[in-house]
């Protein structure tokens, strides 16, 4: 194979390979299973065991500075200061020891009580939503229910006053897109947008932080208040632990949501024995996030030279872990390019492993069981609609989902 074929074939950034990338991820997986990307400038990781063993390796850094300076290019560093030092104290870019003490603190927002009073707003909000629809007989599923069911329940969770919501999560997304390694060339308007959210989202924080001072209730940021001021934390890293909890609980489950029915409704099959055997909802949804996960690559930087899969790595390199390749790999899973809701012991990496298992993985699922569960009792015999196409998103290697996806009822 030459130079210039070995770059066709393992480009990850062209639209076909963003929009539907895992007949590439197979192809590298089986030709070059740990693959430097020039474009990227990161080390691409494909098979299962390897990506497995990196996420669990104390060897590798969540900590991203340098991938974010990378992603800059050519400009200055100085245009992202503040979501440098919002990330700084983000708990999905901390290492141990202390991701171990913050992820302590963070899972006593994380309740029992508080789940289960998360399990009735979300079921309130979904018939809500479809209640505005179901008499139009279509919808978009992005636009009218994925988008705005995370929006609605995570801005109740932290109780944000409605009038601040919008913004909220427009700053929390713009954090999260650039976070999520883009390509494209208006990576300075896209820094330039992440830099102002960081910022306007700490100011947000620090001021409902200091009104919840005064009167703790059973909101998400009081939860974490008190946990804060018990462990005698430092409360202004809390805004970088709410902005983590903000997009683990909302733009991750906005894709899902529309990846899932895309399966579903292209599966016509499962589709009828999901609506016959309700009680499958569990491990359809598993296998949802196994087959098309809202996050198919998540990183980190090699602390330390190291060899991977044969290949020597040298300290400072970004690493690539490819959960959404290793979630097809043939010698973890049995036909791995099968849609199968009744598949058991489904150990995909969607949600990560060991000490940065996501956070927010018993919200996303409680949201998508109750979702899907809603949707086909409501609206059973939901289809693509005849006179409107799905339009993929995908414009960063982290995140891949909808712009649209239109249905009929």
């Amino acid at each position: 194979m030459t130079f210039s074929q070995q770059k066709r074939v393992y480009d990850l950034f062209t639209e076909e390979a963003l929009l539907n990338p895992y007949p590439l991820y197979n192809q590298i997986r089986s030709l070059d299973p740990v693959y430097f990307s020039e474009d990227g400038g990161f080390w691409f990781l494909t098979r299962y065991k390897d990506v497995e063993a990196a996420l669990n390796d104390p060897r590798l850094s969540s900590h991203l500075k340098v991938l974010h300076a990378r992603q800059l290019q050519n400009l200055d560093i100085s245009i992202i200061t503040n979501f440098i030092k919002l990330m700084e104290h983000m708990l999905i870019d901390k290492d141990p020891p202390e991701h171990t003490r913050m992820r302590k603190i963070a899972l006593q927002g994380f309740t029992i009580n508080a789940l289960e009073s998360w399990r009735s707003i979300i079921q309130e909000t979904t018939d809500s939503l479809l209640d505005r629809v179901q008499d139009k007989h279509s919808m978009d599923i992005v636009a009218d229910l994925s988008t705005k069911l995370p929006s609605v329940i995570i801005s109740k969770i932290f109780d944000v006053p409605e009038m601040d919501r919008q913004n909220f999560l427009q700053w929390g997304a713009d954090i999260a897109t650039f976070w999520g390694a883009p390509s494209g060339q208006d990576i300075e308007e896209l820094a330039r947008k992440a830099d102002i959210g960081a910022i306007s989202f700490t100011n947000l924080m620090k001021q409902i932080i200091a009104e919840r001072k005064r009167l703790l209730g059973n909101d998400m940021i009081s939860l974490l208040i008190a946990a804060f001021e018990q462990n005698e934390m430092n409360l202004e890293q809390l805004p970088s632990l709410c902005v983590n909890i903000l997009n683990a609980g909302h733009v991750t489950t906005t894709d899902s949501i529309p990846n899932g029915l895309n399966l579903l409704l292209n599966h016509p099959e499962q589709l009828q024995k999901l609506k016959e055997t309700p009680g499958l909802i569990n491990s359809a949804v598993e296998e949802m996030f196994r087959l098309d996960p809202p996050v198919p690559v998540t990183f980190r930087v090699a602390k330390e030279d190291l060899t991977i899969g044969g290949k020597e790595i040298s300290s400072g390199s970004v690493i690539a872990l490819g959960i959404g390749a290793a979630n097809h790999d043939p010698e973890k899973f049995e036909l791995p390019e099968v849609f199968d809701i009744t598949r058991s012991a489904n150990e995909h990496l969607s949600f990560g492993k060991g000490l940065h298992f996501c956070l927010g993985a018993v919200l996303a699922r409680m949201q998508l069981t109750i979702c899907f569960n809603t949707l086909l009792r409501r609206m059973p015999n939901i289809s693509f609609h005849p006179n409107k196409v799905a339009v993929p998103k995908r414009t960063s290697l982290a995140f891949k989902g909808f712009e649209s996806f239109p249905v009929k009822f």
